[in-house]
């Protein structure tokens, strides 16, 4: 079970993003942060679901799934067509199992991309390959953000693990549906992520989870601590915006070590 931040006891987080001066600015004048798709996500298994098909040589759980299957019809099959190929699964667990594997598991994923939103959040604001991969090669800035704070403290610790969490078709429980949002593969452990979920304006409301309104979500006063210049970023520029945006935020720099492959986070 995973873990909030707030529990863990973690008094700030981060978050790395490009230095893109139109949208820093949008987020100091609106007070808002921009949640992530997780379509748009750069790990293909991010927030994919997977089913466990163990069972599915068993003729009696093969029915109990059609049953619950058809709760999402197949839009491009008539009613015969569709208790034809049900007859199919019921008849064959590969072919059963091959479903599971494909067009429900991507029924279940559209249903996810749909419904929930994702700001992603770290631990720490000095490794060297977040700065690369999520704020431009070290030339963009990582935001500092007061745990203490609801929004950033309900942030939930991301689990790293070698296989996906594997679901039943027909017991999982929301908590156990909730870890697909919230599990990653072991190759993304030196992130340390924690993430803020929300729901999608469009989709149902879950409480208490926030809501976002066209992606965003209000960004509560003090949250934002500080803004971080990468080692390669123009700091001028960025503080230039901070200045005349958020007077008295400060801007501290990443800092390159002369000796070691390491930054420091300077004020």
């Amino acid at each position: 079970m995973t873990v909030k931040a707030a529990r863990l006891g973690i008094q700030k987080l981060y978050h790395y993003e490009p230095f893109c001066p139109k949208y820093l600015e949008g987020m100091f004048v609106n007070q808002r942060i921009h949640l992530s798709n997780p379509k748009n996500f750069n790990d293909p298994w991010d927030c994919y679901p997977c089913l466990d098909t163990t069972q599915m040589i068993s003729p009696e759980y093969r029915a109990r799934c059609i049953k619950y299957m058809q709760k999402v019809p197949r839009p491009n099959l008539s009613a015969a067509d569709q208790r034809a190929f049900e007859r199919m699964l019921q008849a064959d667990a590969s072919l059963m199992i091959e479903m599971c594997q494909t067009e429900f598991r991507e029924s279940m994923r559209n249903k996810i991309v749909e419904c929930w939103r994702v700001y992603c959040l770290a631990k720490h604001p000095d490794k060297s390959l977040m700065w690369s991969h999520y704020s431009n090669h070290h030339r963009g800035i990582c935001l500092e953000f007061d745990a203490s704070q609801s929004l950033i403290g309900n942030a939930w610790q991301v689990k790293y693990r070698d296989a996906l969490p594997a679901l039943n078709m027909l017991s999982f429980s929301p908590e156990e549906a909730f870890q697909i949002l919230v599990t990653k593969s072991t190759d993304w452990t030196y992130e340390n992520e924690f993430r803020i979920l929300a729901r999608d304006g469009q989709a149902d409301e879950i409480p208490p989870l926030p809501i976002t309104n066209n992606d965003f979500l209000p960004l509560p006063p003090g949250a934002l601590t500080a803004v971080i210049a990468g080692c390669r970023a123009d700091v001028d520029t960025i503080k230039d915006l901070v200045k005349r945006h958020a007077p008295g935020l400060p801007v501290k720099r990443a800092v390159q070590a002369p000796d070691r492959y390491s930054l420091s986070v300077q004020d």
